[in-house]
């Protein structure tokens, strides 16, 4: 009976440094899984930042082609239909 409770304590022993063991490990990888994240996160920033003033840069360029002289020459003004229904 005594080796049936030493077998079943070493059992307990081993099986709970595996788990310490499994939860560090998973820590660890969390740790590192957050950083990557917030590290894609501040990239995903930093591009929609910029897209937003290249947008905005590509809509200045636009509105000076058309109020340039040599544009409204040859492509005319718009007209507005201005009709009541």
């Amino acid at each position: 009976m005594d080796t049936l409770i030493l077998q079943s304590q070493v059992f307990f022993f081993i099986s709970s440094l595996g788990f310490v063991t499994l939860w560090i490990l998973a820590a660890i990888f969390l740790f590192y899984l957050i950083r990557v994240a917030k590290s894609l996160s501040n990239i995903m920033n930093k591009l929609e930042n910029n897209l937003n003033s290249i947008g905005d840069t590509t809509k200045e360029i636009l509105e000076d082609m058309r109020n340039n002289v040599v544009f409204k020459f040859l492509f005319g003004k718009k007209r507005k239909n201005k009709e009541k229904k």
